[in-house]
């Protein structure tokens, strides 16, 4: 399964209570899954209660991804979901190359 790997900005993760709040950027897949890439985010033992996705369109302004966990609650998986901004209900093609675009991402998780 594809994967994409978050790259913290720094300061970040910056916690919050019980919680942190976190905010990075990534760069798409060489190779596209249909159906959505998983989220990796480098910090240890921690579980994604949501991802933002009010900022998810590339820096080039071709693609957007929208954030879906496998189910409700925390300690949820993630996917990102690709679509092509000029058409936002058509989802990117498998095996597509996507990395040469660049995305911020942001949310809020907890460690296990």
């Amino acid at each position: 399964m594809a994967s994409v790997n978050i790259s913290l900005y720094q300061g970040y993760p910056d916690f919050v209570g019980r919680r942190y709040v976190w905010a990075g950027s990534f760069v798409g897949p060489t190779a596209y899954v249909t159906g959505g890439v998983d989220v990796a985010i480098p910090i240890a033992q921690n579980y994604i209660d949501s991802i933002d996705t009010s900022g998810s369109l590339s820096v080039s302004g071709t693609y957007v991804y929208r954030a879906l966990p496998s189910g409700p609650g925390p300690r949820a998986t993630w996917k990102l979901k690709m679509y092509t901004a000029a058409t936002p209900g058509t989802e990117v093609t498998n095996a597509v190359d996507l990395s040469a675009e660049k995305f911020s991402i942001s949310g809020k998780g907890g460690k296990y």
